[in-house]
């Protein structure tokens, strides 16, 4: 079937403070590697929801980057 999934996540997940760090910490090494448009936004909309969820004080701060 073709919409049969290989694998179903959750709804939610929990991470702790050092998951957290290693995740924050492979985005930032892949928003420095070079690569096509596509790829690059998907990076950095990962970046902007991570920073969102885990420090919502900083609001749309990160979209001033551009």
């Amino acid at each position: 079937m073709a919409d049969e999934r290989f694998a179903r996540l959750p709804d939610q997940v929990t991470l702790s403070r050092d998951e957290v760090a290693v995740v924050l910490f492979a985005l930032d090494v892949v928003e420095d590697v070079t690569v096509g448009l596509v790829e690059a936004t998907k990076v950095r909309q990962a970046v902007v929801l991570l920073t969102g969820k885990l420090w919502p004080e900083l609001g749309g701060l990160l979209d001033d980057d551009n």
